[in-house]
C-alpha cells in the first residue's frame, strides 16, 4: 500500500486528495483503514505529502529518503529492509553507491515503482557490516582477490599482504579492510590469517567460526573461575533450599545431549488433578552478576550448534557438569511446581529454588519406545500418564489459537572427510511434544507470575511475537481470494486462531503446502522484550524464557528476578533497569547470527552432500519463487536447489510474486510455492554457495 500511494501522489504530482479519494483509488477496506492513516501521516511528518486546508493530501516530494540495511543477491542488485510500513526498496547494481551486503545505508526513491516494487539509490552508506573479510583467494592478471559468500561486491576486493602468494589460489583467508575505494574502484583488503583450502570440507566449520567471531574457548579468567567450583558447592547450599531429592525426577534429552537444563516430575493426584514439576538448573547460583563468568556469558549470550561442535554460552565445568542435571547426584535447581484440576487450569503453583536427584536419564527415542510399547520399564505407568496429560495441554492451546508448525531440520550423520554420508530430516516424535508442553506451561506460568511479584515498575524480560504486518496480512488474504478461499478469511482482524482454522481446512487441499509456506512467511520474529506484548503465534498473553539457562541469557535473567523474590532483595531500579537493556539488546541480535550461522553451516554442509550427486534425481518440494527461477528443497535430506528460468522448457515463464509463482506464457503451466516436482542434480557452485538443478520431463 505504501508503494501504490508514492507512486499516486507522484503521478499527480499538482492534485490533492481527500481520504476518501485516497480510499476508492486504492480500493483499501474497512480493515485497512487504519494502516492507510498511519501511512499518511507518516508521509506527512516527512514532508513527503501536505494537508491543504481542506482536509486533503497534496504531494511535496521534499523528502523520500529511507534508511535500511542492504541485502545483496547472488546476482549482484539487492534491497535495502527499511522496516515499518515502507516495503523493501530494490536496488540494481550501478545504483549500490559502494555499498556492500548487510552495510547499514541511506536510500532515495527514484523513478517510477517497478515489478520489484519501489526502486532507490544509495546516496551514503552510514555505517559498514564489517571490517574484515573471510573469503577465497584468487588471482587475475598476477593480483590476488578475495571471493565472498553469498556475493562478492561488483568491483572487486583486493588483497595485499601476500607473502607466498602461489600457493594461496583457492585458500580460505581473512583480511581487513585498509581502503574501501569508491563506489566503482576495488576496496582494498590486507592478508591477516589462512584458514586453510577451500576445497577442505573439514575447514567449514573454522571458516563459520571465524565468520562470526565464534570463539569455543574461553579467557583463562573465565575458565579459572568456572572450575574454581566444586560438588562441595552445591552440598553447602542445599540447607537454604526446598530439598526433593526424593521425587521421582527425571530428564528427557537427544542421545548425544551433553548438557540436561530441564526435569520433570508427574503425578495423577487421588483426589483428581495433576501435579507437574518442571525443575530448571540452578546456572545463577555459580554465575554472579558482575563476574568474569556474567560478563563472558552476557556477551555470548546464546550457544550455537553445529554437528562439528558446540560454541558454549558457558564453560563445560558448569554446562555438561556442575549444573547439568545429570542422573544420580545432587543438583541445584529452580522449579515450576505447578497443580492441575481436572480441565488441565493451574489452580496453584510454586517458583522457587530447590535441590534434586534426577532418577533416570532418558533419551526421546527410549521415552517414544515405552510410549509406543515396544520396551518395558519401571516407569512405564507414569510416562504414559504425563503423555496423555501433554497431549490434553496441545489439545487446549489449539483451542486457543496456538499455532503448531512442525519444521523438520536436517540432521547429519558427517565422516571424518567432513562430508554427510548421510542427511536424513528430523522427526518430531510424542516424547518431543511431551516435553515441550510442559516447558510451554512453565514459561507461561512464570512469564504470568513473576512479574506481578516484583516491585512497582520493576522490569521483567518477555518473549514476544508481534501480530503479523499488516503488508503481509494483506498478501496473504489476497492469495486467499485468488485461490477461491476467501470465505474461510476472518470478517474482523487476524487471530492465530484464524491462522489454524485455515490450515486445518487446507490439510486435504492441493494448496496445502503453499498456504502453509505462506502462512510462515506472514509471521513476524519472536524477541526478548521489556514490554508484554503477549506471543501471537502461542496465543499467549504471558510469556517468557525460563527453562534453558544453561544456553540462552534471557532465561538466566529471568532466574535472577525469581531469587529476588525469593530472598526479598531486589537490585537497585536504575542498574538493574540498565543491565537488563543491555542483556535484552544482546540477547536479540546473538540469537538472530546464531541462526544464521547455523543456516550457513547446514547449507555448506549440503552442498558437500550434493557435490556427491551430480547426476542423481530427486523428489523435491519448490520452495522459493523468484524472478529467476525456482528454489527446490528435496523432501528426503532438505538439501536446496535452484532451477534457473533459463532452463525451463515447454514454454516462456513469467514470475508472478503475487501468486508465489512462475507461469507459462502460451500454456498456462504453473510451477507454484509448495508444489512437488522431481530434479536432478547439474552442478554445485561452492563460491557463490549454490547448487543448480534441472526440473525432469513429465
Amino acid at each position: 500500500m505504501h508503494s501504490k500511494l508514492l507512486k499516486l501522489f507522484e503521478s499527480n504530482s499538482n492534485k490533492s486528495f481527500s481520504l476518501m479519494d485516497l480510499k476508492r483509488l486504492l480500493s483499501v477496506n474497512e480493515n485497512q483503514i487504519s494502516k492507510l492513516k498511519k501511512i499518511i501521516f507518516g508521509l506527512t511528518k516527512s514532508g513527503y505529502i501536505k494537508q491543504t486546508a481542506g482536509k486533503k493530501y497534496i504531494y511535496k516530494g521534499n523528502s523520500n529518503y529511507f534508511e535500511g540495511v542492504l541485502s545483496l543477491t547472488q546476482k549482484g542488485y539487492g534491497f535495502v529492509i527499511v522496516g515499518g510500513e515502507q516495503d523493501d526498496i530494490f536496488i540494481g547494481r550501478r545504483q549500490l553507491g559502494g555499498a556492500i551486503n548487510k552495510d547499514k545505508v541511506k536510500v532515495k526513491l527514484e523513478g517510477r515503482q517497478g515489478v520489484r516494487g519501489s526502486r532507490g539509490r544509495i546516496t551514503k552508506v552510514l555505517e559498514r557490516n564489517t571490517q574484515r573479510f573471510l573469503g577465497v583467494c584468487y588471482f587475475k592478471r598476477n593480483q590476488a582477490w578475495l571471493s565472498l559468500t553469498p556475493v562478492t561486491p561488483e568491483r572487486g576486493i583486493i588483497v595485499t599482504g601476500l607473502k607466498n602468494s602461489k600457493n594461496m589460489a583457492d585458500k580460505l583467508i581473512s583480511a581487513k579492510v585498509i581502503n574501501w575505494g569508491t563506489a566503482v574502484s576495488p576496496i582494498c583488503a590486507e592478508f591477516e590469517e589462512l584458514i586453510g583450502s577451500a576445497g577442505d570440507p573439514n575447514n567449514d566449520i573454522k571458516l563459520i567460526l571465524r565468520k562470526f567471531d565464534y570463539d569455543i574457548s574461553f579467557p583463562a579468567s573465565v575458565q579459572n573461575l568456572a572450575n574454581s567450583f566444586s560438588q562441595a558447592d552445591i552440598t553447602s547450599e542445599i540447607k537454604n533450599r526446598l530439598d526433593i531429592r526424593d521425587w521421582n525426577i527425571i530428564t528427557i534429552d537427544p542421545a548425544d545431549a551433553r548438557d540436561f537444563d530441564d526435569a520433570l516430575s508427574f503425578e495423577k493426584k487421588n483426589g483428581g488433578g495433576y501435579k507437574l514439576g518442571v525443575h530448571i538448573a540452578d546456572v545463577a547460583h555459580f554465575v554472579q552478576p558482575g563476574s568474569e563468568l556474567d560478563r563472558e556469558a552476557i556477551n555470548r549470550a546464546t550457544s550455537v550448534y553445529f554437528s562439528e561442535g558446540v560454541v558454549n554460552m558457558l564453560p563445560e565445568k558448569l554446562s555438561a557438569d556442575l549444573c547439568s542435571l545429570k542422573p544420580h547426584v545432587d543438583r541445584l535447581a529452580v522449579s515450576c511446581i505447578m497443580e492441575l484440576d481436572n480441565n488441565y487450569e493451574v489452580t496453584k503453583f510454586k517458583i522457587l529454588p530447590t535441590v534434586i536427584n534426577s532418577k533416570q536419564r532418558f533419551t526421546y527415542e527410549q521415552v517414544q519406545d515405552i510410549l509406543d510399547g515396544r520396551k518395558v520399564n519401571d516407569r512405564e505407568k507414569s510416562l504414559i500418564q504425563l503423555n496423555k496429560f501433554c497431549r490434553a495441554l496441545f489439545n487446549r492451546r489449539s483451542v486457543e489459537g496456538s499455532i503448531d508448525f512442525d519444521i523438520p531440520e536436517p540432521i547429519f550423520s558427517i565422516g571424518p572427510e567432513g562430508i554427510p554420508h548421510e542427511i536424513k530430516p528430523s522427526e518430531r516424535l510424542d516424547s518431543h511434544r511431551l516435553v515441550e508442553e510442559c516447558m510451554l506451561l512453565a514459561n507461561r506460568v512464570v512469564g504470568k507470575n513473576i512479574p506481578q511479584r516484583l516491585p512497582k515498575n520493576y522490569p521483567f524480560v518477555f518473549r514476544i511475537h508481534a501480530k503479523p504486518k499488516q503488508e503481509n496480512l494483506e498478501q496473504f488474504k489476497n492469495l486467499m481470494v485468488r485461490l477461491k478461499l476467501g470465505n474461510q478469511l476472518p470478517k474482523g482482524e487476524f487471530t492465530p486462531g484464524d491462522f489454524n482454522r485455515i490450515l486445518g481446512f487446507v490439510e486435504n487441499s492441493p494448496f496445502r503446502d503453499l498456504i502453509r509456506n505462506v502462512v510462515l512467511r506472514t509471521m513476524s520474529k519472536a524477541i526478548y522484550s521489556k514490554q508484554n506484548l503477549g506471543h501471537f503465534g502461542l496465543a499467549f498473553k504471558h510469556y517468557t524464557h525460563f527453562t534453558s539457562p544453561i544456553r540462552r541469557y534471557p532465561d538466566l535473567m529471568v532466574h535472577r528476578m525469581i531469587k529476588m523474590i525469593h530472598s526479598k532483595q531486589f537490585n537497585k531500579l536504575k542498574s538493574w533497569e540498565t543491565y537488563l537493556n543491555k542483556a535484552i539488546e544482546n540477547s536479540n541480535t546473538a540469537e538472530i547470527e546464531a541462526v544464521t550461522a547455523e543456516r550457513e553451516y547446514i547449507k555448506m554442509k549440503q552442498l558437500r552432500w550434493l557435490s556427491r550427486q551430480v547426476g542423481k534425481s530427486f523428489k523435491g518440494v519448490i520452495s522459493g519463487v523468484v524472478n529467476f527461477g525456482l528454489f527446490v528443497a528435496l523432501e528426503e535430506t532438505l538439501a536446496e536447489g535452484l532451477v534457473s528460468i533459463d532452463s525451463m522448457t515447454g514454454d516462456n515463464f513469467i514470475f508472478d510474486d503475487e501468486n508465489y509463482c512462475l507461469r507459462g506464457r502460451q500454456h498456462q503451466l504453473e510451477y507454484r510455492l509448495g508444489d512437488r516436482v522431481q530434479v536432478t542434480v547439474i552442478t554445485v557452485l561452492f563460491d557463490k554457495q549454490r547448487a543448480n538443478f534441472k526440473l525432469n520431463e513429465n
